[in-house]
């Protein structure tokens, strides 16, 4: 009997149903996670503009973060309910589909909370957190320049300021402070859905729901949300380009080439939006790709994998080639700002000092540690990367992280080892966001590593009485185990962030003093906040017509003092 030709079978019904069937399901399984955790991040900021409380006094904080908290459970246990009914009645496929569909909506809802608390402590001003200050001013003033000119040139990555130009003219009558506020709430309710979805990438909902959470909630900024969207985002994109990088050689050229031009854009576009965190990366990265170059693969395989790198740098270079030689221009600038940050400890590992009301006071900041000097939550960081080397170091995204992570250790403390000889802080201080973030992205991974021996051995035990008699059952279980989690963390991080940022009088607290600037400030329309202190306003600043490309010389880092500063 004759073999009928490929062109014949993928003609046949049966051939084209074989053909599409699982590209089709990953597409529709990967859309529907994908709008679930977005939507509901969005859908659940918008719905905290109707909670109408006033955000200058502590009983009208305490009753809007009470009322975001009833919301989420509203959402979170009829969600709840249904995932454990299916756990015990359903079918395995009803089962994963609603487990997969619930993880994204609680990574959704744990940051749109958060936004609805900052839509909370803004209720009655139409400004974004420190209103017009600080690097809202300079955003604002380069939208302005864009709106009006149609171009810019500063050292300063330009994918947001002509974002928030788009957006001013589209939405806000041209005025960028306006569109910023928008921009701010829509950013950092997706916090949530990015770490979700990025470590998709590379694990299963439930553990990406808690490598996710665990690493991208306490990182998010929601002053400067777009900083930290990149991050979190960045480092499981990394992890993907070093892994298709190390299979290129089982991989047709055709789709190797693809896949580099698809992530050389990715990392393209981040690198516009907020390019600090490539800088920090790119000594680790480079050592990590030489590491894993698939050296011995043949002449074909190496030949592959210099396609697929020199795609990538070709969608790279197409799209960011220009603002990486104005980046490249400017490094002979120094920034001297001295910022409380500059003058702790650089070996030091936690939060950061802007949540701590007590941070300007002597010894408010950082806290005193347990362990030698050093903060049990450094000591489980630490932990956790031990054990993620030791289990996961031949997985692609354990390798990143890892590199991201000495990568910005070794700078770090390469520029505040000259920071007395060079009278320059060149931006270190902001490492310790790239470090905390990967220190906690090894951490969950070595939780997910533990996580997965441990549920092999748990299988392994006898049964239990009143609890599911299969084993299929039982292992259903800890999807509710950790959706609950997720859900309780994700609301108590959320209101926890959110909570520091209500508005208070600045001496008593840099975040919450932001909040309480853009209650000060006169309307567009010519009336003061709602909750202005005691009716009274200031003028909203005019926006400038030039900008400089780079920051002034501010002097010398002699004159840097802070109380906390040692003697």
């Amino acid at each position: 009997m004759p073999t009928p030709s490929r062109a014949r079978v993928l003609l046949s019904p049966d051939g084209l149903s074989d053909l599409f069937r699982f590209p089709v399901r990953r597409v529709l399984s990967a859309g529907s996670e994908i709008a679930v955790a977005c939507g509901v991040s969005l859908v659940f900021a918008y719905w905290a503009t109707t909670i109408n409380v006033n955000p200058t006094t502590r009983v009208g904080q305490v009753s809007g973060l009470a009322e975001l908290q009833f919301r989420l459970l509203v959402i979170g246990l009829p969600m709840l309910a249904i995932v454990t009914l299916s756990a015990f009645r359903g079918s395995a496929r009803l089962h994963r589909m609603l487990v997969r569909l619930s993880c994204a909506a609680v990574a959704g809802l744990a940051t749109g909370f958060m936004a609805g608390g900052i839509v909370v402590a803004l209720h009655g001003t139409p400004w974004p957190l420190a209103g017009q200050g600080d690097d809202n001013g300079a955003l604002a003033d380069w939208a302005n320049i864009i709106i009006k000119s149609g171009h810019l040139t500063t050292i300063y990555p330009p994918l947001l300021p002509h974002l928030q130009a788009w957006w001013a003219v589209q939405f806000t009558h041209s005025e960028p402070s306006l569109a910023m506020k928008q921009l701010q709430t829509i950013m950092i309710a997706l916090g949530g859905p990015a770490a979700y979805l990025s470590w998709r990438m590379f694990l299963r909902p439930l553990p990406a729901l808690g490598v996710g959470m665990l690493a991208g909630i306490p990182l998010i900024l929601p002053y400067k949300p777009y900083s930290v969207l990149t991050l979190i985002i960045l480092v499981p994109l990394l992890g993907k380009f070093l892994q298709i990088l190390r299979r290129a050689p089982r991989r047709p050229l055709r789709e190797t080439v693809w896949l580099g031009l698809f992530t050389g854009a990715g990392l393209a576009v981040l690198f516009l939006l907020y390019a600090g965190w490539h800088v920090w990366s790119a000594p680790g990265l480079l050592i990590a790709m030489l590491a894993v170059f698939p050296w011995r693969s043949g002449r074909i395989g190496v030949l592959r994998a210099l396609a697929f790198l020199g795609s990538a740098g070709l969608a790279f270079a197409v799209l960011a080639a220009k603002y990486t030689m104005v980046l490249l221009s400017a490094t002979a600038t120094k920034d001297r700002w001295c910022s409380p940050m500059v003058l702790v400890d650089p070996g030091y590992i936690g939060m950061s000092p802007y949540p701590y009301k007590g941070a300007s006071a002597l010894g408010g900041w950082p806290p005193p540690g347990e362990f030698g000097g050093v903060g049990w939550f450094s000591v489980l960081l630490v932990l956790g990367i031990g054990v993620a080397l030791a289990l996961g170091l031949h997985r692609s995204p354990v390798i990143v992280a890892a590199a991201c992570f000495f990568s910005a250790w070794v700078i770090r403390f390469w520029i505040s080892s000259n920071l007395e000889r060079d009278q320059a802080v060149q931006l270190y201080v902001r490492t310790f966001h790239q470090i905390l973030y990967c220190g906690l992205v090894l951490l969950g991974w070595s939780v997910v590593l533990v996580g997965r021996w441990a549920h092999r051995r748990l299988q392994a035990l006898p049964e239990i009485t009143g609890l599911p008699t299969s084993a299929a059952s039982r292992a259903r279980l800890p999807a509710i185990g950790v959706l609950t989690a997720g859900l309780l963390f994700g609301g108590m991080a959320a209101s926890a962030t959110a909570d520091s940022y209500m508005p208070e009088d600045p001496q008593y607290g840099w975040q919450s003093g932001q909040a309480w600037v853009a209650q000060q400030i006169r309307k567009p329309d010519g009336h003061c906040p709602k909750y202005a202190n005691h009716g009274q306003c200031s003028e909203p600043r005019q926006y400038a017509t030039h900008v400089p490309a780079t920051s002034p010389d501010s002097g010398t880092l002699g004159t840097c003092e802070y109380p906390w500063k040692k003697n």
